[in-house]
């Protein structure tokens, strides 16, 4: 797994190394400190699996910040970790294609068990019941489905989940383009969000 942790304060960027090395000790760990440091890496290594972003940087704030790594790489996972857990904030985030939103403000061990809720491939994001039960209508999936919502969960592109299942590039666009009519869904941002809570695993 390979993650970067775009944050313009080194001593947070040196605690997040220490708890992401705790947990997931064979993570290759990337840092920026701007925007546009943080799309030269995502560039240079475009098998990285998680986006880790501050959305308050010295030079660019706000939700452009996230809504232009976003647009330049598509196909990363952006968690936000954010000093604001303001309501509106967090839903303009989910909006605009962040996977997960976690507060900075949350006590330690709520921090580790949000960061360790992510990184099993689940949706974490304040002010909701991340535990509450899915929905019953939430279509049934084909196993094939499955391994390939799974990879989308974990920002795999097409090429990626290719590779990773044995198909060609062209089989994987057509079981995701049927994944999306199956869900009801646009793209993989609400596919993921709309099923995290029931298919964590392919089976």
């Amino acid at each position: 797994m390979k993650i970067l942790m775009v944050d313009d304060h080194a001593l947070f960027r040196d605690g997040l190394r220490l708890l992401l090395s705790s947990i997931r000790p064979d993570a290759i760990l990337f840092e920026a400190d701007t925007v546009a440091d943080a799309l030269s890496v995502l560039q240079e290594h475009p098998d990285l699996t998680l986006c880790l972003l501050d959305l308050n940087l010295r030079q660019e704030r706000g939700l452009p910040v996230l809504k232009k790594i976003r647009f330049e790489v598509p196909e990363v996972s952006v968690i936000v970790v954010s000093g604001s857990d303001d309501p509106s904030t967090v839903r303009a985030c989910r909006e605009a294609g962040a996977m997960s939103y976690i507060p900075k403000g949350l006590t330690s061990e709520k921090f580790l068990e949000a960061t360790n809720w992510v990184f099993d491939g689940k949706i974490f994001f304040p002010h909701e019941d991340n535990d509450a039960p899915p929905s019953s209508n939430i279509p049934k999936l084909t196993p094939r489905q499955r391994e390939v919502l799974y990879a989308l969960s974990r920002g795999f592109s097409t090429k990626r989940i290719a590779r990773e299942l044995s198909l060609s590039e062209y089989t994987v666009k057509d079981h995701i383009s049927d994944l999306f009519r199956v869900l009801g869904v646009k793209n993989r941002v609400e596919a993921i969000t709309r099923t995290s809570l029931l298919y964590l695993r392919p089976q």
